[in-house]
């Protein structure tokens, strides 16, 4: 599988990653193998959070022989510094390592909790300790909107890493993403990208057919799945996480292996363009 530099980590990663909340409700023989299966992939890049269900307890037992050769991303969804630490310890525990390769701030958007956070008694400085004590080799932050992510950025410059969508829709239609990989790139940060599987927001009485995934992710549509993973993967990103069911990183993996190349044609462009045009919910 292809690797990527992601950012001033030097970490290389591979460019499909393995989305934690997948594990969740598994029983630890399925996680187990679920693993093992993306390892000999070439997935060596993990990202989950304690706010995914019980996926931090089962991936832990599942990634404990690999822990070694693979990077392993956590989060927190506290603000103040006592919350933080208090999770950052029960995350650590959970899934049995001694140190995070990155954590991140995770759904960082709210205007006055970024405030809390780089305020004195903030989660900032859970990230600071914990860094200089070898918890945590790199600090990210995850969030969902471009000025978020460019606040946040005015109140710490050596982020390593920021975990944002790369979605087909919400950039052709909205713009939403340029601006960010830009600013990304031109710190040296290194780009995460989710929400590339995603179709549209669910709609009111669908059948959620992979209710894991807060979002429609493209299930049903090959031709445009293929298009719109491959539109991320064409962006200035280093490893795009899968949606949260062991069905769509096996389709993801599919689309790695069938396209030599990730940019799109003219006409594939003017494709999704029409597609996101026709979705009147999209996700952001």
């Amino acid at each position: 599988m292809e690797k990527r530099i992601l950012g001033k980590t030097d970490f290389e990663v591979s460019i499909l990653g393995f989305g934690g909340i997948i594990v969740d409700q598994m029983e630890q023989r399925d996680a187990n193998n679920a693993v093992s299966e993306v390892i000999d992939w070439g997935i060596n890049y993990f990202d989950v959070a304690p706010t995914y269900g019980k996926a931090q307890y089962i991936l832990g037992p599942a990634l404990a022989p690999y822990r070694n050769t693979v990077y392993l991303a956590c989060k927190t969804e506290k603000r103040d510094a006592k919350g933080s630490e208090e999770q950052l310890h029960e995350s650590l525990k959970a899934l049995k390592t001694d140190y995070f390769d990155i954590y991140q701030f995770h759904g960082l958007d709210n205007p006055d909790e970024i405030k809390t956070v780089f305020a004195s008694g903030g989660a900032m400085e859970t990230m600071m300790k914990a860094k200089d004590r070898g918890l945590i080799r790199n600090i990210g932050f995850t969030c969902h909107t471009e000025e978020g992510a460019f606040e946040i950025m005015r109140h710490y410059n050596d982020f390593s890493t920021v975990l944002f969508p790369i979605n087909w829709a919400c950039w052709l239609e909205k713009g939403i993403g340029s601006r960010l990989l830009t600013e990304a790139t031109a710190r040296n940060m290194g780009v995460i990208a989710i929400k590339g599987l995603a179709h549209r927001k669910w709609l009111d009485n669908e059948e959620r057919v992979y209710p894991k995934c807060w979002y429609k992710p493209i299930f049903d549509d090959d031709e445009l799945a293929n298009l719109a993973f491959r539109f991320t993967l064409s962006m200035d990103i280093d490893t795009a996480i899968s949606p949260g069911d062991i069905h769509m990183i096996r389709k993801a993996h599919d689309i790695l292996k069938n396209n030599k190349s990730f940019t799109l044609s003219k006409e594939e462009l003017a494709i999704l363009t029409t597609k996101a045009q026709e979705i009147t919910e999209i996700i952001f």
